[in-house]
């Protein structure tokens, strides 16, 4: 049987397979992929998290890893699913706008079917291709429900489980099979806290491990996103929130080695986070901006993602009057690095193409990120970097914000851990959500991933070959300034900062 400490052997695996309950259990490992929502690189420790620091002392680790642009759950939500940026997906953050449908609240499952339903997010999920293949994967989601459906909405086709232990009564079982649910129905109803239905989704994550012996689990955890963002990021609440979720991952990885079999653990997250610098009211801002511009009434909307702002043109705006909106949006001094879209980025702003390439039609025509404390450009590190928070007004302010371009809200750790990767190693090259997509869908069939954005990290696996070289590119726009990573010919966006050293409100 596999090791208890978690270090599993090749040799340790069974030779034949064993059964547990109704279900074979299959001499190939187990992949789980584990995404702990807004888990900085610089919370892991041997105090904080001793489990998940075993595993990146076991494994390997990348110091490198960044989220796909935005920095904002359901755009990687919808990247990790289908190995493909958001400017494929449509899917570029937690609230969106369109402009038949008005704002899409994408934490919403409902919200996000009809958004779907006019043909954002076309791509077919890894889940949805091996429940195709006949394989099995099973989605746990301790996010919101749009979260969880995003991981895999061929559920409600059949291909794949899903269930939900955040959201309506409707999303909590998808496509989940009969012989699981007697033992899932043992576990009685979820929580009425979304905090409390952490536990609640660990041991629906053991049942389907256990039962069904799936080939893929993706497991979402909401913490510690919620805690940062309410109580802050170096609060007793946040600590409490990243302790729970180490616990949570050593008890689903004990789950897969408890049915003898091996278990191939990839650890990541979907975003960093800064600490909330100062929360600003924008709404009456950006409307006196649109009029000096010239906009007519609702020309211009915005659309609030915490650390980012989207902004959307009536489709007959010239792009004239575009450019000079995303100027002096630029030059604003709370704004921070702005995208604009490449047919008319004035010379204060960065083409979109850069941080998300791709032609979807629901990609918005300005990204404002917020701007961030300069004091600490080199990453996440503790103390907590800080950034503005942009918000409605008269909505709340938060603690945390995450959605700026800073490299402490990019960066997001990942370790790969089990008998597929190599040991005792760490990678300083840039990987992310796309990356993992396509590297999870490789180790369950032997197959490459049809047109992903992510490449397969075989410079983690066991006798992968050497690892390809990265490239670094500095861009630098009025005040502001980038940096891009180009590894086989995949961008990353590593980071961005602007000049002015103090935020004055």
């Amino acid at each position: 049987m596999a090791a208890r400490d978690g270090n599993v052997r090749p040799e340790q695996a069974p030779s034949v397979p064993t059964k547990t309950k109704e279900r074979t259990i299959p001499a190939t490992p187990l992949t789980l992929i584990a995404v702990i929502d807004g888990l900085r690189p610089a919370a892991l420790s041997a105090s904080n998290t001793p489990f998940l620091s075993r595993l990146a002392d076991e494994g390997c680790s990348y110091d490198c890893a960044v989220a796909t642009f935005p920095a904002l759950t359901r755009a990687n939500a919808a990247t990790l699913a289908t190995g493909c940026h958001p400017g494929r997906t449509g899917i570029f953050g937690n609230r969106v706008w369109h402009h038949a449908l008005g704002h899409i609240d994408t934490a919403d499952a409902a919200d996000v079917r009809r958004f779907r339903g006019v043909g954002a997010m076309p791509q077919a999920t890894i889940a949805e291709k091996l429940g195709r293949l006949g394989r099995g994967a099973t989605i746990i989601g301790n996010g919101s429900a749009g979260c969880t459906y995003l991981l895999n909405p061929g559920s409600d086709g059949g291909h794949g489980a899903r269930i939900a232990s955040v959201g309506p009564e409707s999303e909590v079982y998808r496509s989940v099979p009969s012989s699981a649910m007697a033992a899932l129905e043992d576990l009685g109803p979820r929580p009425a806290s979304d905090d409390e239905a952490l536990e609640w989704a660990v041991a629906a994550g053991v049942v389907s491990i256990t039962t069904e012996a799936p080939d893929l689990v993706i497991f979402w955890s909401g913490q510690p996103d919620t805690a940062h963002h309410y109580t802050g990021l170096t609060s007793a609440t946040s600590a409490e929130a990243i302790r729970r979720v180490d616990q949570a991952v050593r008890t689903l990885h004990g789950a897969a080695l408890d049915t003898g079999r091996e278990c191939n653990l990839i650890l990541t997250a979907d975003h960093g986070f800064c600490e909330t610098l100062e929360s600003v009211e924008l709404t009456e801002t950006l409307n006196q901006i649109a009029d000096r511009t010239g906009l007519p009434s609702n020309g211009f909307v915005p659309t609030f993602n915490c650390g980012a702002v989207f902004g959307y043109f009536e489709p007959d705006t010239p792009l004239p009057l575009r450019a000079s909106v995303a100027s002096q949006i630029a030059q604003e001094p709370w704004a921070g690095p702005v995208f604009c879209a490449d047919a008319y980025c004035p010379d204060a702003a960065f083409p979109l193409s850069l941080a998300a390439g791709g032609d979807s039609p629901f990609t918005p025509d300005l990204i404002i990120t917020m701007r961030t404390d300069p004091a600490d450009q080199a990453g996440p590190t503790d103390p907590p970097a800080r950034a503005l928070h942009a918000r409605a007004s008269g909505t709340r302010a938060l603690s945390g914000v995450h959605g700026t371009v800073h490299p402490a809200d990019m960066r997001i750790p990942l370790i790969l851990h089990g008998p597929a990767f190599a040991p005792r190693t760490r990678r300083a090259l840039p990987a992310g959500p796309a990356d993992i997509a396509a590297t999870a869908y490789t180790l369950v069939t032997g197959e490459l991933l049809d047109d992903a954005d992510g490449r397969v990290l075989t410079e983690s696996l066991r006798d992968g070959g050497p690892a390809p070289s990265a490239v670094e590119e500095t861009i630098q726009r009025g005040d502001a300034c980038v940096t891009l990573s180009r590894v086989d010919g995949r961008s990353y966006l590593l980071g961005g900062v602007t000049g002015q050293q103090n935020w004055t409100g």
